[in-house]
């Protein structure tokens, strides 16, 4: 029997619906300020939103001061006389443009065509097809070349000329120039959308060369994918995709190659191919030209990830010189985030390196001459460096992102510093208490370096945008987000807290969100949403993240919900993140988050500990399930989606970065199946039948294992869906069906309530 609209967990349901991300968003002005600078850096645009519309702001470098980057109503007015229908000057249908003519006139794109117009709106027109428009490959530096893939094969398309020239033809099947790994977690979902991928390469200064590889994947083992319900078809499409897994002996191989424009050769480097299982390494921006364009540099990691090296190549000869090398006991990365840019600097001379380490225990800066020898530390001490964001070699000045290094703040949040190269301590340029920009936590540099603007926020403080000289003087605030109109609606901020670990010494922070009608002398249900890393944090630091997170959507369900970064996750020291080196059967140190609860449960008496529930999506499914068989004294109820379930069907980088070689200490009871006689709460798996990032045989085997086991479990497969039902996070995208399901799986087994039968969750 149907619940009526009118009743109070409808009425529930209607409230954490208005809350996902696509509806909260409409009620938040200002949420994101993106900078775009104008290249003699005199001056930056933005759009400002409001209310009553959104505004193209140009502000003046120097002063700060701002004023409508173009005549918005004349603009307005010659596009309702071109396209027939009112626009208003508050309205424009575009939200990018740029100035062309030395900024006497605007460029922009409405319903498909390039359109431009005086600063004014006078003499608006549409540009002819022949313009430059967004290309399909990758654009040299002056916009001149295009280099593009054609059956596999690298072709160079001159813009001006008109010309096209092939600079391969020996191209194969599987073993092409400038393609994608097909262990990239998207290879079948681009197949189906038609997506094509710009080809990987990398352009010199001087457009003289182009770098790209020749990807080997011949030999590389295949997955597959039993599509169930194909749209047209009544028979099940089975689609395959290769894909190295741990343990693999063949992987994915990219041989480095550079043509020269100016005398059509083309020069192998003089090294192995580099392993690319899941992206290539121009993917991951480990290649990149001296500034001279008379070299190039790239980093070679080993499979295990123990050792790195910097080799210099000469593009004329293809000779490879190995300039620095570093190894280690446990895993190598060169930026605090494992996905992160490489922090590596080399001088326009070459005769000084900036070398990212954590040989000290901590992520810090050194600085090393040409040879790769040590000249001195440049940062030190017990906090970390994240980005380093960009050199002044005029001023010889770093200006880097750090985190931990404030006495009293959350030590996740980012700050920008400047250092000498030549010695000294760091300057704090944002001094704010706040997490300082996005991830990547960049700050938006003028060109030529003398301003940066930065946005800055916590979870219980919206953005604000300001604009600071290199020197960190502050020059005038840009922006500021209004969250009035979210505020109406009864939204309440997030918290903060910090715990201890299990070891009772560490501390750990986390978030808690509270239901919008919380009582404290009641008792509620707690939720945890999880995801353990070992790549990434789970507890948003700044307001953009938690504005439409999916805790706050169950908190208004009647939970209390909670998220913490435990060891064996990044952004704080080496020791920090290796406690859960090798140790994925362990879910990175779950016994952390129980120690957590444990503890917000004793300083908080509204929380039930009898009523503990847990979810997440992807790394965060399998750590979901993790927990309810390791701890089924404290998860009672459980939502998993798109779990990798067993490390050994995962990608090489994940697999074997995290646990070490396959066969070895870590795999024999990694995989959820080895405990599956352990479960006992209730439990939801959920696995998309496209999902080409975590297969869903994770999922089904571990079926398979509860079956065996005899063990009562619920499943729910999402046709023609890959990874992403769920969002980010299990947040911003979500499919609708799995939203309201994950909501009802937990109002009924946890809250012991009847969700409302029949409430549909609107698609976006």
């Amino acid at each position: 029997m149907n619940q009526a609209p009118e009743s109070g967990m409808w009425e529930r349901y209607r409230r954490a619906e208005a809350m996902l991300h696509r509806n909260v968003k409409s009620l938040v002005f200002n949420l994101e300020t993106t900078v775009h600078w104008l290249p003699d850096s005199s001056s930056f645009w933005y759009r400002s939103e409001s209310a009553s519309g959104g505004r193209f702001m140009l502000v003046d470098a120097p002063t700060g001061r701002q004023q409508q980057a173009f005549d918005h109503r004349g603009v307005a007015q010659a596009l309702t006389e071109a396209l027939g229908g009112e626009i208003l000057p508050s309205g424009l249908p575009f939200e990018t443009f740029e100035f062309t003519s030395r900024g006497s006139r605007i460029r922009f794109k409405v319903d498909g065509r390039q359109w431009e117009c005086g600063v004014d709106g006078s003499e608006l027109a549409v540009l002819p097809d022949s313009a430059p428009t967004d290309a399909w490959g990758s654009l040299s530096p002056s916009g001149r070349y295009e280099a593009r893939i054609d059956a596999g094969n690298l072709v160079l398309v001159d813009r001006v000329r008109g010309s096209t020239t092939a600079l391969t033809d020996d191209a194969g099947p599987a073993n092409g120039y400038g393609s994608s790994p097909e262990g990239r977690n998207s290879a079948v979902t681009d197949r189906l959308r038609e997506r094509e991928t710009p080809p990987k390469v990398v352009w010199s200064p001087d457009e003289r060369y182009i770098l790209t590889h020749r990807l080997d994947e011949r030999r590389v083992e295949v997955l597959h994918l039993l599509q169930g319900a194909p749209e047209g078809s009544l028979r099940p499409r089975v689609h395959s995709y290769r894909q190295a897994l741990p343990g693999d002996a063949e992987l994915p191989l990219a041989q480095l190659v550079v043509f020269d424009l100016e005398t059509a050769g083309r020069t192998d480097l003089g090294w192995r191919p580099l392993p690319s299982p899941f992206l290539t390494p121009i993917e991951l921006n480990h290649i990149w030209w001296a500034s001279g364009s008379d070299a190039v540099f790239f980093l070679d990691w080993d499979r295990d990830r123990r050792t790195v090296r910097l080799v210099s190549a000469d593009p004329a000869t293809g000779e490879c010189t190995v300039v620095v090398e570093e190894g280690s006991e446990t895993p190598i990365d060169l930026n605090a985030v494992y996905y992160g840019r490489p922090n590596v600097w080399v001088a326009r001379d070459r005769r000084e390196i900036i070398w990212y380490s954590t040989r000290s225990g901590w992520g810090h800066l050194y600085l090393l001459d040409g040879s790769g020898n040590p000249i001195r530390q440049l940062t030190a001490g017990e906090w970390v460096v994240t980005d380093l964001v960009r050199v002044d070699e005029e001023t010889r000045t770093a200006f880097f992102m750090g985190t931990g290094k404030e006495p009293s703040r959350d030590p996740y949040y980012h700050h920008l510093y400047a250092v000498s190269l030549d010695g000294g301590d760091p300057v704090l340029l944002t001094p704010e208490d706040a997490e300082h920009g996005e991830w990547p936590p960049f700050v938006d540099f003028s060109p030529d370096g003398r301003y940066f603007v930065d946005r800055f926020s916590r979870i219980e403080q919206p953005p604000r945008t300001v604009l600071r000289r290199s020197t960190g003087e502050l020059v005038a605030q840009v922006a500021e987000t209004d969250v009035s109109a979210l505020l109406a609606t009864g939204w309440r901020f997030p918290e903060r807290f910090i715990a201890k670990a299990a070891d009772g010494q560490t501390d750990l922070s986390g978030m808690i969100v509270l239901p919008q009608d919380f009582d404290p002398a009641s008792k509620y249900p707690v939720i945890e949403s999880i995801y353990p890393g070992p790549q990434a944090t789970r507890t948003p630091r700044a307001f953009t993240d938690v504005v439409g997170e999916s805790t706050r959507c169950l908190a208004d369900l009647g939970f209390v919900v909670f998220t913490v970064d435990g060891r064996g996750t990044p952004g704080r020291s080496k020791a920090f993140l290796d406690a859960g080196n090798g140790r994925s059967g362990a879910a990175r140190v779950l016994a952390d988050h129980v120690a957590v609860l444990t503890q917000l449960a004793a300083e908080r008496p509204y929380i039930d500990l009898d009523r503990v529930g847990v979810y997440g999506h992807s790394a965060g499914g399998y750590a979901a399930v993790r927990a309810m068989l390791e701890h089924p004294e404290v998860y009672r109820v459980g939502v998993a989606s798109a779990g990798n379930h067993d490390q050994a069907l995962t990608n090489v980088t994940w697999g074997e970065r995290w646990i070490g070689p396959l066969p070895g200490p870590g795999w024999d009871t990694q995989a959820n199946r080895t405990l599956a006689h352990k479960l006992q709460g209730k439990l939801l798996l959920v696995t998309g039948d496209l999902d080409d990032n975590v297969n869903p045989a994770s999922t089904l085997q571990l079926v398979d294992a509860l079956v065996a086991a005899n063990r009562d479990f619920d499943l729910l497969v999402l046709p023609n869906r890959n990874h992403d039902f769920a969002g980010t996070w299990g947040t911003w995208h979500e499919e609708p069906y799995f939203t309201r399901r994950r909501w009802d799986y937990f109002v009924e087994h946890l809250l012991g309530e009847q969700p409302p039968r029949g409430y549909q969750v609107a698609a976006r």
